[in-house]
């Protein structure tokens, strides 16, 4: 039972963010609305914690456990309501039905916490399993025909909006509701209403089977734009709905896989937080190995260029202003060459020890590129260039396409050479790289 308790908060916390990131995401015209799925979210988080209390209590906990199990029936009454809400207020017809039930709830819940008696007769607290015992009364049967009541109403106007929709999208999102509300409404009048006559050992389905309900509200609002939520609160609601779906999924796959291992055994809460905590060092740690994963991956390849690396990491000095000497020890360590230089502003920038004097800075700003290219044209055979030990020179132009400076390139660590395509990779790289100089020189003039 430590295990599902461990679902059914997880899958609370689930239910109470997605109702508090819907209402308060929401345009404020859309706020009475939102607020009748935050008022069923809220009351399923309290009916929700309450069961998993009530199935992890000992018998030491006797005398404050009546107080969670009356919670736990009491909130159930308002959740369907609350949906029912969602739903249908936009229509006066709608209004009115909620409003109706509303009260009924109302009229249900005084009914019950005057003599909670009329639902339960006792608790019964052991090692071996917690159980209820319903009294099977008159008070019984109208709470369970107030929530059979309430199934029809719902898919009723689920069905006005599926039939008769405003938008092409409110048929598509409706459907998709009503799919999630059928699977979590079954299972919850089977097992939290029906069944608890004879045994009560499954009462945690109906909560569990909650959050079917909320991802499928989730998918609603993310592919048909249920609600017009900003997109700052849409990326929040995600990060929540799909955070604690993993969570779910992997506590259930993980108790399975562990149950098969040792022959049946459940998992204490110890290794399940265990395995919690090293997922989430692996989860922050993940983007510093996969950093380290890309640069060695960078310097073992000497015929590829890593362009997602390259432009990832010319990305984050761009904001901060570019600094020239630093980039050409990068760009000759990534881009495979012996060795890169930059010409710009009269002064050479160089990777690593290579000295030129005023007469070859003077040739090389000289060389120019033919039109629709980066790359100078040169005399190879020439005693000038061959002097130099440079293999390739491109021209740096700002954005009205004017040349402002070079780089230099020395011989490709690959004796091979470049292919023709990471050579096109290169040609990016330096458009990328004469942008953020020109914009550097601009911004301190």
């Amino acid at each position: 039972m430590q295990l599902i308790a461990i679902l059914l908060i997880t899958v609370s916390i689930l239910t109470f963010l997605s109702g508090v990131v819907v209402f308060f995401g929401s345009i404020k015209g859309k706020r009475a609305r939102s607020f009748w799925f935050l008022l069923s979210t809220m009351f399923a988080t309290v009916w929700i914690v309450n069961t998993a209390l009530f199935l992890v209590a000992g018998p030491d906990r006797a005398e404050c456990i009546s107080n969670c199990v009356n919670v736990m029936y009491g909130s159930a009454i308002f959740i369907v309501v609350g949906l029912l809400g969602y739903i249908s207020w936009k229509q006066r017809f709608g209004k009115l039905i909620t409003l109706f039930f509303l009260a009924l709830a109302i009229a249900l819940e005084i009914a019950f916490i005057m003599d909670p008696g009329q639902i339960y007769t006792s608790i019964n607290l052991a090692n071996s399993g917690n159980s209820i015992a319903i009294n099977n009364n008159p008070f019984y049967l109208i709470y369970s025909f107030f929530f059979c009541s309430l199934v029809p109403a719902v898919l009723f106007s689920l069905g006005m909006r599926i039939f008769h929709p405003t938008t092409k999208n409110q048929r598509k999102s409706s459907i998709v509701m009503l799919v999630g509300f059928l699977f979590s409404g079954a299972v919850s009048l089977l097992f939290n209403l029906i069944l608890p006559l004879w045994t009560t050992d499954y009462i945690w389905a109906g909560p569990l089977a909650a959050s079917t309900t909320i991802i499928a509200f989730y998918y609603a609002i993310l592919r048909y734009r249920v609600l017009d939520l900003s997109s700052r609160w849409l990326k929040v609601f995600s990060y929540i709905v799909v955070a604690a779906s993993t969570a779910v999924v992997y506590i259930i796959l993980f108790a399975v896989v562990f149950a098969m291992l040792f022959r049946g055994a459940a998992p204490s809460i110890e290794v399940i937080i265990l395995n919690f905590v090293m997922i989430l060092l692996v989860v922050i740690l993940f983007p510093t190995i996969s950093e380290i994963g890309t640069y060695l991956r960078a310097l073992i390849s000497s015929e590829q260029i890593d362009m997602v690396y390259i432009v990832k990491k010319l990305g984050k000095p761009t904001s901060r202003g570019i600094n020239i000497k630093e980039l050409v020890r990068f760009l000759a360590e990534h881009t495979h060459f012996d060795y890169v230089g930059i010409i710009a502003e009269g002064q050479v920038y160089n990777s690593s020890a290579h000295r030129f004097s005023d007469s070859d800075i003077e040739y090389l700003k000289n060389l120019k590129s033919p039109a629709g290219s980066i790359w100078c044209t040169v005399d190879e055979s020439s005693e000038e260039w061959q002097k130099l030990g440079l293999s390739m020179v491109a021209v740096m132009k700002d954005g009205n396409g004017k040349p402002y400076g070079q780089i230099i390139f020395a011989a490709p660590t690959n004796k091979n050479g470049l292919p023709a395509n990471e050579i096109m990779k290169l040609e990016t790289i330096i458009n990328l790289i004469s942008m953020s100089i020109d914009s550097k020189i601009k911004k301190a003039k």
